[in-house]
């Protein structure tokens, strides 16, 4: 990949991806899109290591311990207040922020609308800290009001990757904020991207996939966010193509919605579905 780039501006398509690790392996949330981007400051992060023998520098090496910096948005959402800083929404609707909240660890994912390589970037695991409230009188003149948290990036558990990038040519690159890129992903693609179901010719509904990972399978097939249940899904010799039954979709009003299939590994494909008379 050839480097165009001059100069970075622009940062837009900010989104988190919740981070669980279970027997130090690190899992990845459906990325959702933080909407205000602003400004996003990292600086690196490490030291280096002297050691002196025979009179001089023997050995020295420098660490990696990922970022540190901010993020700052025109809101930080209260969705993110929820599933990352930990805080809860009572039977009245208010947002809460408690004492005892654990801090959820997220994937950073973002981009530059300057980059001349339109490139896309990822931090693995990052670690945020409570955002700063301020707030100011009106005056003569209206100064819009940000919010701003900082962050620290480190390590990936598991991979110890820290970041991850890709330019608009490279594999992978269209479906990077459909799920969380990882080192060598497979990437799954469809044949279609918009399938029809009519009720005067009533059939069910196929969707054929590809991938690069020969023994990748499905793992979820939802509908507007909601899992399909599996008594109307038949998966394909190959484990990832899916068939959805008629009698599932019979049940739809007229519209238009969206599937959702979900890999083991790589990224999830969405596909329109049209129900009509």
């Amino acid at each position: 990949m050839s480097d165009k780039n001059k100069v970075k501006f622009g940062l837009r398509n900010v989104h988190y991806a919740e981070v669980t690790e279970s027997d130090g392996v690190a899992t990845y949330g459906a990325p959702v899109r933080i909407p205000g981007a602003v400004n996003l400051t990292q600086d690196p992060a490490g030291e280096s290591v002297e050691f002196f023998a025979d009179d001089g520098r023997y050995f020295e090496e420098n660490t990696n311990n990922g970022y540190t910096g901010s993020l700052e948005m025109a809101l930080i959402p209260d969705q993110f207040k929820v599933d990352i800083l930990g805080n809860k929404i009572d039977k009245n609707g208010a947002v809460i922020e408690y004492a005892d909240a654990k801090v959820k660890k997220f994937a950073l994912l973002f981009e530059f609308d300057g980059d001349a390589n339109k490139t896309r970037h990822v931090m693995y695991n990052v670690l945020p800290a409570r955002p700063s409230v301020t707030g100011s009188t009106k005056t003569n003149t209206k100064e819009p009001q940000t919010e701003s948290m900082n962050i620290t990036a480190r390590p990936a558990i598991d991979t110890r990757n820290v970041k991850g990038k890709l330019a608009q040519d490279q594999a992978g690159y269209d479906d990077f904020f459909s799920a969380v890129y990882v080192e060598d992903a497979p990437v799954n693609t469809v044949a279609s991207d918009e399938v029809t179901f009519s009720r005067a010719a009533a059939d069910d509904i196929t969707i054929d996939v590809t991938s690069t990972d020969a023994t990748n399978g499905v793992k979820n097939v939802l509908l507007d966010g909601a899992l399909i249940p599996g008594i109307y899904l038949t998966v394909g010799v190959d484990g990832i193509d899916v068939t959805i039954d008629q009698d599932y979709i019979t049940d739809l009003a007229n519209g238009v919605y969206v599937i959702t299939l979900e890999f083991i590994r790589g990224n999830s494909i969405s596909v329109i579905l049209t129900v009509a008379a």
